[in-house]
């Protein structure tokens, strides 16, 4: 009689594998689906969801003008007025595409910002001082804030680069409890990076 050793029974194995798949182990999960291929925002998962449970909106975008297209729209929607900026890159890009906007010194309901950071752990945002306009978050009903997926990060898989940042830098770290008093709370993070 013919007797197969265990190397050949191996590669038999191997081969009938190849050929017949192997029964899904996990049946609820369907790998073929687009949401477990390509993931939008994986790292910030848990703050969205603090977020959106307090009644804030979230939102992505794909570039500036995708963003400001959206703007419009909510404009349109909630009856926000014209956007009140500070930031100087803002306000060359509104000029650019001949957007209507307010500067800080004229009075307006809402007002439009990026941020420096999100962590993910501690649901907090994270403003430059020396950039965005922190001091004047109060004088308005709403509030939008942008940023890129990028700037997402848990200070507990990088507190030691998370510290010397807030050190370095004149960062002002706000709760998400802080958005509250506003009428009118959105987040938009650019989903391209």
């Amino acid at each position: 009689m013919f007797e197969i050793t265990p190397k050949e029974q191996l590669l038999k194995n191997i081969r009938k594998g190849l050929v017949q798949p192997l029964p899904n182990k996990y049946p609820l999960l369907n790998f073929e689906k687009d949401i477990l291929k390509k993931t939008v925002l994986l790292k910030d998962e848990d703050f969205v969801k603090s977020w959106v449970d307090k009644g804030f909106f979230f939102h992505t975008f794909k570039g500036m003008y995708d963003l400001l297209h959206q703007i419009s729209d909510l404009n349109a929607k909630y009856q926000l007025g014209v956007p009140v900026i500070e930031e100087q890159n803002l306000i060359e890009l509104f000029q650019e595409i001949k957007l209507p906007y307010l500067t800080i010194d004229k009075p307006g309901k809402t007002i439009f910002s990026s941020f420096s950071r999100l962590e993910s752990t501690t649901n907090s945002i994270l403003l430059s001082s020396e950039l965005q306009p922190i001091k004047h978050f109060k004088m308005f009903e709403n509030i939008i804030l942008f940023g890129k997926s990028s700037l997402i990060e848990s200070p507990a898989t990088n507190r030691y680069f998370s510290e010397i940042i807030l050190k370095n830098e004149l960062r002002i770290q706000l709760n998400i409890d802080f958005f509250s008093s506003f009428k009118f709370v959105f987040l938009f993070i650019d989903e391209q990076g």
